[in-house]
């Protein structure tokens, strides 16, 4: 069913492209006066005018469709040749450009259409524009940063980091934002300029997979850490075919006066986000079970009569 379906999703594109190219080629005729449009309907002193507007409005849709014939087969032939079927940096950064340009050719366009010159309007409107320069430079900077990390590799599309307090996957690179989805599927909305200039860790691009819990406990539930550590292995043993052996490790990140800040490691032999969630939550709940029992004996200790 699925192959059905994305068989003719691929029809649906192929004949959308082919009629993009035909309307193309018909409007590259009526341009070039291979085919003539007659204006005999209209009055005399209405055809110049509307001969101009409807040339403008010709150039201006050959532009986008040219544009988009590009970015399709600009995507197409990376498709193709790395054998990808979603998206990566590559092809977000070339929506991203496509878009820009977008909205660069139909302003121009219009001011074309209306037969305003750009040069001498911005030049007579510089003081308005150089005010909408700031007050528009937190845009201008994401959409620059957006670019930068579109085509830089150092973070893709899936990648699980850490980008300041928030932690979560990557699952889209705007030219504003990047989208973050969390462990609780809360979506993050992070502007590209605070990746740049912040400490981001990519978990992904490590060489080791590891997956890591992070918790903190109070001094006074922890007998040793080692008797800690055995106690979150053996919650786990019902995932003990999907953890790869020996991999398991309890690392002290930080020693305070009244807790210990913990990080306990493991490493699966096929990564699975699912997984990890049921992983996290079965240990967390033993250690919900470990500091309810000390807890209770604690109680039972200061309860005792002298």
């Amino acid at each position: 069913m699925d192959a059905f379906f994305y068989d003719l999703m691929k029809i649906k594109k192929l004949l959308v492209l082919f009629l993009k190219v035909g309307l193309l080629l018909l409007l590259s005729l009526l341009r070039l006066d291979e085919i003539t449009l007659s204006l005999d309907f209209l009055s005399s002193k209405y055809r110049i005018p509307a001969a101009y507007y409807i040339g403008q409005i010709e150039s201006i849709a050959i532009f986008l469709l040219l544009l988009d014939f590009m970015q399709f087969s600009v995507v197409w032939f990376y498709r193709r040749r790395n054998k990808l079927r979603g998206n990566d940096n590559f092809i977000v950064g070339i929506s991203n450009i496509y878009l820009l340009l977008v909205v660069v050719g139909i302003i121009v366009g219009l001011l074309s259409l209306f037969q305003i010159n750009a040069r001498e309007l911005f030049t007579s409107l510089s003081i308005i524009f150089a005010g909408l320069a700031i007050l528009t430079k937190d845009y201008i900077s994401n959409m620059i940063s957006g670019m930068i990390i579109a085509f830089s590799g150092e973070y893709s599309i899936g990648d699980n980091v850490r980008i300041g307090n928030n932690k979560g996957r990557i699952t889209d690179i705007t030219l504003q934002n990047i989208h973050l989805q969390n462990d609780d599927d809360d979506m993050i909305f992070i502007p590209n300029s605070m990746v740049i200039t912040h400490e981001v860790v990519n978990y992904t691009k490590r060489e080791i997979k590891r997956t890591s819990i992070d918790f903190e406990i109070d001094l006074k539930y922890i007998t040793t850490i080692e008797q800690l550590e055995d106690a979150i292995i053996e919650s786990l043993l019902p995932f003990k075919d999907l953890i790869k052996e020996d991999s398991y490790y309890l690392r002290v990140a930080e020693v305070r006066k009244d807790n210990l800040s913990l990080k306990f490691q493991y490493i699966l032999k096929e990564p699975n986000k699912e997984l990890e969630r049921t992983i996290r939550r079965r240990a967390v709940r033993r250690l919900v079970e470990i500091i309810s029992d000390r807890d209770k004996a604690v109680h039972q200790i200061n309860n005792l009569p002298e």
